[in-house]
């Protein structure tokens, strides 16, 4: 059942697309995140200079919404914003720095949450070139879900139907989980009330955070292949995880924890800065 509280974990969805089939799982989730939550929805589009513009690619969400019946079939397309809340934005930015495109737009539009597809790639390629929704992530310093082109995620494409049952969260001893946990917890409940939540810390002896977060189950072993081995035993619907961006130089190549867990991950991962961003 969708929240109409105020305190929503959000207020502005940016969603960057490629018009390709792949992206059609993260829009869909990006459609449906914006109406739980009656927040802003930017798709936006970034091209190089050297493209035509095509507004004729942008997806027609409101018969999206009408297939999900969300809105009445003979329902205008005003209704999107009129009976859910939803305003809806559509841009095309000419820019040949796409990240740069992405962080500028978020920030000038006050976007507080992105929806990114991404996508596989190698360790060689990752020394030449980053994957866009990683370094988007860190540039917008905002919360992220991340979806990769070969997984369903949480949102059934046919009928917009949210599932999320359990959800798992690493607890880092060296990265405060606090806004993590508050952000993340935020955005489960808004969408799933009576989903259960599992906590693991990955190392010798368990950190303490006083009383503030749920029980922490311990387990030993290398940080990242734990966290895969785990999320794949539990099955979860969403991964929760605080980031605190790239600390060393290996960290350029194979990415900081969140990116390595992201990238093959059973399931979509929400990814939070450790600090709001200013």
């Amino acid at each position: 059942m969708d929240s109409v509280e105020n305190d929503q974990p959000f207020q502005s969805v940016v969603h960057p697309t490629d018009f390709s089939l792949a992206d059609e799982v993260a829009l869909a989730h990006a459609i449906r995140l914006s109406v739980a939550a009656r927040s802003a929805l930017h798709i936006l589009h970034v091209e190089d200079e050297r493209a035509a513009r095509d507004w004729a690619r942008f997806p027609d969400v409101a018969e999206l919404l009408k297939r999900w019946k969300l809105l009445a079939p003979g329902a205008p397309p005003e209704a999107t914003e009129a009976q859910l809340g939803v305003k809806l934005f559509k841009a095309s930015m000419k820019s040949e720095d796409v990240v740069g495109a992405i962080s500028s737009y978020a920030e000038l539009h006050h976007c507080d949450f992105l929806v990114l597809m991404t996508h596989e790639s190698s360790w060689m390629r990752r020394i030449f070139r980053a994957s866009l929704a990683e370094a988007t992530a860190r540039h917008v310093h905002a919360p992220a879900l991340f979806l990769r082109e070969d997984e369903a995620g949480f949102v059934k494409l046919n009928t917009g139907d949210i599932r999320i049952n359990r959800v798992f969260m690493p607890v880092a001893a060296d990265v405060s989980p606090m806004h993590a946990w508050g952000v993340g917890s935020k955005f489960v409940r808004s969408l799933a009330p009576l989903a259960e939540f599992q906590l693991i810390h990955v190392g010798e002896t368990l950190p303490t955070f006083g009383n503030l977060l749920p029980h922490i189950e311990l387990k030993r072993g290398p940080v990242v292949e734990t966290i895969l081995e785990v999320a794949e035993d539990l099955r979860p619907d969403l991964i929760v995880m605080a980031t605190d961006g790239h600390h060393e130089i290996f960290d350029e190549v194979r990415g900081s924890t969140t990116e390595q867990v992201l990238r093959r991950a059973p399931c979509p991962v929400l990814a939070v800065p450790t600090k709001q961003r200013d």
